[in-house]
């Protein structure tokens, strides 16, 4: 997650700021994907899912 993470906050910055283009969002959610994204947000949900049946 540390690498998603960073790679999330600078990006969220460069749109903000402008240096980075909007046409590029598309791009910047696949490179989350190929960070392993979907995997991390499988495990939270399972451990939410844990926590909400006790």
């Amino acid at each position: 997650m540390t690498d998603v993470n960073t790679f999330k906050d600078e990006m969220i910055l460069k749109f903000i700021m402008g240096t980075e283009p909007l046409d590029n969002f598309d791009n910047y959610v696949e490179m989350l994907k190929g960070l392993g994204i979907e995997e991390a947000i499988q495990i939270q949900q399972a451990a939410l899912e844990r926590y909400n049946n006790r």
